[in-house]
């Protein structure tokens, strides 16, 4: 049985029930949670006692891509996704090595119909439970070259039976906020997808520990990840360097801000709307967090980030104007920034209102843009 939260996370355009790793990935960085679940195989729970978990893997970096590419290559159900965890962070926060194997033999519960397994207390007691990876449960298995860890999700038990949630956040599991933690990706355009959800989770000052990402396809030379010697250099090669986005020079932040201020300037007042009296606050959106404008300008600390992750910038347009000859000017200068610098960007407006996050809000949503919008199902990113 899978079920799923009716909301998945933030700007998450899912249409069926199979959906993609990379959409999986972003949608945990964007709610800054890895889901507890039961690892649900053939009907029944591979994840024994009372508590679900969260599964991780103990890699290094190296072999993970190497092994990545090399299954990926035969078919195999291994993807080049991951968010790369410090492994005395985790251990802090309660994670365990796998226990493979018990030292006396015990009948298995076989938890039909995703039923719970819970194994007698004088085998395992029920706290250590979750540890338990079977080496032989109803056919050939042995995942001990995973170096499997496992963290319990304490909070009330969850019944696969359930419905979960409705919405994506409130479902209980490991919190990503540890410093120093990684994504690797496939490819350049999966990295600014990346890129962009992990800026806005900085903006907001939701999260900065995120360190680096890495670009499993920048990697020619897969034999260099074995040498001690040259695989820190492949990989910082193959990487991108966040900080040289996220801080900006005094230099480049004046430059940006002189080509801003000209584009208001050149917005054409001829032939605006002459209809409407509504009032309400209007904005620019900046809809790519990684341009070196939106950098700038989030420098300058003249952006406002909403609960949406939307990045705003207060015009200098009469505030007495009609919202809809506002909403018209906005466009107007989102038209200058694409032509000349190619700033994505659109406008954001409440009726009645005057904060970014008050409600009834229009805008001009940009669907197709893959940076704002995490869809489920596009092929090139499995």
């Amino acid at each position: 049985m899978s079920v799923s939260p009716e909301n998945w996370g933030p700007h998450a355009i899912v249409e069926d029930v199979v959906v993609t790793p990379l959409f999986l990935l972003r949608n945990a960085l964007r709610l800054q949670r890895l889901w507890a679940t039961w690892s649900v195989r053939r009907g029944r729970r591979t994840v024994y006692g009372p508590h679900p978990a969260v599964c991780l893997t103990d890699m290094p970096i190296a072999a993970f891509i190497e092994a990545g590419k090399k299954r990926a290559a035969k078919g195999e159900a291994m993807s080049a996704f991951s968010i790369v965890l410090p492994k005395d962070h985790v251990h802090a926060a309660g994670a365990r090595p796998a226990i493979y194997g018990l030292s006396v033999d015990v009948i298995l519960p076989r938890g039909d119909e995703c039923g719970s397994r819970i194994l007698p207390d004088a085998v395992l007691p029920e706290a250590e439970q979750y540890r338990y990876v079977t080496l032989g449960d109803y056919g050939k298995v042995d995942w001990t070259h995973e170096r499997e860890w496992r963290w319990p999700c304490r909070d009330e038990p969850t019944d696969p039976q359930d419905i979960p949630p409705l919405d994506g956040k409130d479902v209980p599991g490991l919190d990503l906020t540890f410093p120093g933690m990684g994504v690797i990706v496939r490819t350049q355009e999966q990295a600014h997808k990346i890129l962009h959800d992990i800026l806005v989770l900085n903006d907001m000052h939701s999260s900065n520990s995120y360190d680096f990402i890495l670009v499993a396809d920048s990697i020619s030379d897969l034999p260099a990840l074995r040498d001690p010697g040259k695989v820190r250099h492949v990989l910082t090669a193959a990487s991108i360097d966040l900080e040289s986005i996220i801080f900006v020079t005094k230099t480049d932040r004046i430059l940006w801000l002189a080509k801003y201020n000209k584009a208001v300037s050149d917005v054409s007042t001829e032939k605006l709307p002459k209809m409407g009296r509504e009032i309400g606050g209007c904005w620019l959106w900046l809809t790519d967090a990684a341009h070196p404008l939106t950098r700038a300008l989030v420098a300058e600390g003249v952006v406002h980030i909403n609960q949406d992750g939307r990045y705003l910038v207060d015009v200098p347009f009469d505030k007495d104007l009609p919202l809809s000859v506002r909403e018209e000017l906005a466009r107007r200068l989102a038209a200058l920034l694409r032509s000349r610098h190619q700033q994505s960007a659109t406008y954001h407006s409440v009726l009645g209102k005057f904060g970014w996050d008050d409600i009834p809000s229009y805008s001009n949503p940009p669907l197709e843009n893959r940076l704002i919008f995490n869809y489920a199902h596009d092929d090139d990113d499995r």
